[in-house]
Order: C-alpha cells, then structure tokens, then sequence
C-alpha cells in the first residue's frame, strides 16, 4: 500500500461538542480518494484536519495524529503544511484580480522568478485544460470567468506549488452537469501526477471517478474500502442503507 498520509485516532471539536470520534484511515499516493456520507456526518471537517486549518478556527480543535510522509502535521510550520497540502472550495474562489495575478501570487510568495512564473503558469494552465481559453486574456480578471473556469483556475492555482495532495470540498457542487464532467475528467488525468481527496454528495461522481472511499456517518468512520467494493458490496448495514436510498 502506498501511503502518503495517515490518520489515527483523530477526534474533532467544535468547542465541546465532538464532530468526529476516533478516525483511523489513509491516503494512498496518485489517487482519488472521497470522502461522503449523509448531510452533517463530519466530511469537510475531516478534509480540514487534513490541512490543520480546523485548529485555526474558533473554538475547533482535534486530538490523535495526521501523518503527511510519515511526519506528524503538527510539528510542520503552517506555511510548508499549506503548501503541501492544498485545499480548492466549494465554491470557486479566484483572487479579485488578474488570472495572471492568481496563478503567480504562491509563485511570487515562495519567491520564483518572473520567467519561471511564467512557464508554470503556463504549464499549470494546460494541465487545467484552461490555457488555451484564457492565454490572450491573462490580464482579464478572473472574477469574469465562467464558473468551471474559475473552478479549474483554483486548481491550476492550487498545482503551481506542487503539493502533494489537494484536497477538494465539493468543488463541483455549483457547476453545471458539462463543468462537472470536466472537473471530473480532469482530476481523472491528473491523479498519474498529483493525489487527490474529494469530500461529495454526488455519489454518482465518487462511483465514477473515486479509487477509494471513505464513508462516514455521524462522525464515525463506518467503512473504507475500494471504490468498486464499497459501491457494489458495501461491508456495513449503515453503508448498505446510505447507498440503497441514493442509488434504489
């Protein structure tokens, strides 16, 4: 099994309520995993613990140990973890500024060169598939693309500082069905590069492009298996329920 981030024991906080209880589970190297369960079962806030930006919110804490190559989160400086470690929103949310601006403003940050801005800014664009849509408007602002662009921009943004995995919170939630597809079909050609970990309702998207799942109900981990196991024989009765209502 090709690990590259390991979760023990995890506990989540928000104040003295718990919203995840003793979550044991990993993150395998160049492929999809996702994250789903009923409404209110604690995925997004298991997607941030895996960033450390739950504990930066007021009142929310965690217990146990996230793992990113065998190195424990927390002794890693916020700065490296966010870099190593992205995170794309539900809703798409490029910088109010050029496409240009987005994609060279980590670039700029970690201190690149104006000519290697430019070639990773181009190279990342492509990977998006956005390049050529955008390449003679790098100076219109992003906020006048469509919403699969900026969606696709976040996650060329997100790229340009090779992480190793990025985390996506229903990043396909405000889009459209053929946005959708694209998002889908690009995180599919991507995962040979980059590792991924999806939170989605869709469980159509999970069947289609996940190679793992991890479901969660109530703030429990209830299964992770393989995507084709999980959704063709789920192990657990809760699963076998949660899938049945969806799909039957």
């Amino acid at each position: 099994m090709n690990e590259i981030m390991t979760i023990k024991n995890l506990s989540a906080f928000y104040g003295s309520k718990e919203a995840l209880h003793d979550i044991t589970a990993s993150v395998e190297r160049n492929r999809i995993t996702a994250i789903i369960g009923p409404s209110g079962c604690g995925k997004s806030t298991l997607l941030r613990c895996m960033n450390g930006t739950l504990s930066q919110e007021a009142g929310a804490s965690f217990t146990g140990e996230i793992c990113l190559e065998g190195e424990n989160i927390a002794d890693m400086r916020k700065e490296e973890l966010c870099r190593r470690v992205g995170l794309v929103f539900q809703t798409p949310a490029p910088f109010p500024f050029s496409i240009e601006k987005n994609m060279g403003y980590a670039l700029k940050y970690y201190g690149k060169k104006r000519s290697e801005i430019a070639a990773i800014t181009e190279e990342k664009l492509r990977l998006a598939g956005l390049y050529d849509e955008v390449k003679n408007e790098m100076g219109k602002s992003a906020l006048q693309l469509s919403g699969g662009q900026k969606q696709r921009l976040c996650i060329a943004r997100a790229l340009t500082v090779e992480p190793d995995i990025l985390l996506l919170d229903e990043p396909c939630s405000a889009l459209d069905v053929n946005s959708s597809r694209t998002i889908e079909e690009l995180l599919l050609e991507l995962k040979e590069k980059y590792t991924f970990v999806i939170v989605t309702h869709n469980l159509a998207q999970a069947k289609r492009i996940a190679d793992r799942v991890i479901f969660l109900y109530n703030g429990e981990l209830t299964e992770e298996n393989e995507s084709g196991k999980f959704f063709d024989a789920p192990q657990s009765e809760r699963a076998r329920a949660f899938l049945s209502g969806a799909f039957g």
